[in-house]
């Protein structure tokens, strides 16, 4: 950062009060005057200080290297942005091929589809009149052999009739039966 116009100015006051001082105090000491040396040596730390606090806010203040990391990171980000906007029409250029290609792939996948479907109805157009007269052969021959007849209805056999209902038993016969070691009916 090179010093403005302004601080120049201020640099320049602070080295004029600099070197009154310095020449207040050579001044004094030859004449032994201790309140002109007290006073000049005033003005030197007055200078120092002014000096010393325009260095000090030129430190404080320079921003030359955030400046140059911030154009780094800049350029940094501006590449990145570029690459990525790069790898994204990449990316749509790899989509647009890939559904032409399977555009391409449904389009021969129809195609032959119908050739096949084409082929086969042809084959059984073919095959269809043998086919229907194997078919009608054999329901002629299976007709000569009668077995398309009415069949007869196999007759009933006889069926066993339950006996009605038999009698109670008597009420004590029935308690027994209920008994541990009792066989009954």
């Amino acid at each position: 950062m090179d010093l403005t116009a302004r601080t120049k100015a201020a640099v320049a006051i602070a080295v004029g009060i600099l070197l009154a001082g310095f020449a207040v105090i050579i001044r004094s000491a030859s004449v032994h005057n201790a309140a002109g040396s007290i006073g000049g040596a005033c003005l030197v730390m007055t200078g120092l200080s002014l000096v010393i606090l325009i260095f000090v806010r030129r430190w404080v203040c320079d921003t030359r290297d955030e400046r140059r990391v911030l154009a780094d990171t800049q350029r940094q980000a501006q590449a990145e942005q570029t690459r990525f906007l790069a790898l994204q029409a990449a990316q749509v250029n790899e989509m647009g091929r890939l559904t032409q290609e399977r555009a391409a792939e449904r389009a021969r996948n129809t195609a032959t589809l119908k050739a096949e479907r084409e082929k086969l109805r042809a084959e059984f157009q073919g095959t269809r009149a043998k086919e229907l007269s194997e078919a009608f052969q054999t329901g002629a021959e299976m007709e000569r052999a009668g077995v398309f007849k009415k069949r007869q209805q196999p007759s009933r056999g006889n069926l066993l009739t339950f006996p009605k209902k038999q009698p109670a038993a008597p009420e004590a016969e029935r308690e027994r039966s209920r008994e541990h070691g009792v066989v009954g009916p």
